[in-house]
């Protein structure tokens, strides 16, 4: 049921202007996408499915000889899908560096994307410092490692005894529960890091 009501004003709709349009000699044939199609999100399966279908089908086009450009849009500042989120949704999409896009600058990024020759763009913002600093902490998207230097991870956990390095050997001379304290405190930080708290 959650597949059929993204897939079908999707995926059918995209998929019947197609075949009704094939033989005309079309100016444009624009498909609104998501950025969801190319970065995925958690618990947005369908919807990233049915936005990957877009851009592949402004492939297909392209490859018939067709006109297509499928726009896989990051968020908009108070229009669509974005009109519904709150301040914290807004605030932890600005943490991982991808900040609404205002509508004159959406707009403008149409025009543009209409005149360049690609089968799929991604219009979006993309906030550098963020990616940074998500970067520093390790948790910047692979996608976006191309573009902030990610620092290279070095290991600076000393062997212990048994020959255990990295976390297991942190744990190795630990009694029970400072092995339980230490798991706690490594559990707190990640989750408080992905909520976007400042500690722990």
């Amino acid at each position: 049921e959650r597949l059929e009501r993204v897939l079908r004003p999707k995926v059918d709709a995209a998929w019947n202007l197609h075949e009704l349009t094939r033989d005309l000699d079309l100016a444009a044939f624009a498909l609104f996408s998501s950025s969801s199609g190319v970065f995925g999100g958690p618990g947005q399966g369908n919807y990233a499915a049915a936005n990957a279908f877009l851009d592949a089908l402004a492939a297909h086009r392209r490859a018939e000889g067709l006109t297509a450009t499928s726009l896989a849009w990051g968020l908009w500042a108070g229009a669509g899908m974005g009109s519904t989120l709150d301040e914290a949704d807004i605030a932890r999409m600005r943490r991982a560096g991808l900040p609404p896009l205002p509508v004159a600058e959406g707009l403008a990024l149409l025009d543009t994307a209409l005149t360049v020759d690609e089968a799929a763009l991604v219009p979006m913002r993309v906030d550098l410092a963020a990616l940074r600093t998500q970067a520093a902490q390790g948790a910047v998207s692979p996608l976006f490692r191309g573009l902030v230097r990610v620092p290279a991870r070095r290991a600076v956990d000393a062997v212990v005894p048994g020959g255990e390095t990295g976390l297991a050997g942190r744990l190795a001379g630990l009694s029970e529960s400072e092995q339980e304290r230490l798991l706690l405190d490594l559990v707190r930080g990640q989750v408080a890091t992905v909520l976007g708290y400042a500690g722990a």
